[in-house]
């Protein structure tokens, strides 16, 4: 038994399995919930993303990520086309691409709208006031673009669960 490799494959496993059910939870739950409730959850969505949520996200999508991409190399001896050939190949081939498309939506789009939205809730807070039409409206979008890019990723990840699950027995 090569304890790296069980090792790696358990850090890619439960990092995959919180980024992954995390995302289908705010997708699924929590911005819709969100969304229905406003304005009253502002202040919830405002300290869900200040808080540990974007930070654990930030933790979890990287350190799947580099695991399976570890993993990967090991598998395919090196990305030996023989192996990527194969149905087991193609299908963690795939996966893979696709986790990778998922963690870019995260980092490049979701995680730059959280800091977007948590730093507009801090300005209208420090305002002491109802926020401006502006500011409503710059909350609205980038309400908007978090709740699409959470959706496209939770879609990615889907296909990627799917895909990590049955490759090794195709």
């Amino acid at each position: 038994m090569n304890v790296g490799i069980v090792l790696l494959r358990l850090i890619h496993i439960f990092a995959g399995v919180f980024w992954a059910g995390a995302v289908f939870t705010l997708a699924r739950f929590i911005e819709p919930a969100a969304a229905a409730t406003q304005p009253e959850s502002n202040k919830f969505m405002q300290r869900f993303m200040g808080g540990g949520f974007v930070m654990a996200m930030g933790i979890a999508g990287p350190l799947t990520v580099v695991a399976g991409l570890i993993l990967y190399w090991i598998d395919s001896g090196g990305l030996q086309n023989g192996w990527i050939a194969t149905p087991a190949g193609l299908g963690f081939t795939i996966g893979a691409l696709i986790g990778l498309i998922a963690f870019g939506i995260g980092f490049f789009i979701s995680r730059t709208t959280a800091e977007n939205l948590t730093a507009l809730g801090k300005e209208i807070q420090a305002a002491g006031k109802p926020p401006t039409p502006e500011q409503m409206a710059k909350l609205k979008a980038l309400q908007q673009r978090l709740t699409d890019s959470s959706v496209w990723a939770a879609l990615c990840l889907v296909v990627v669960v799917i895909a990590m699950a049955t490759s090794r027995y195709l």
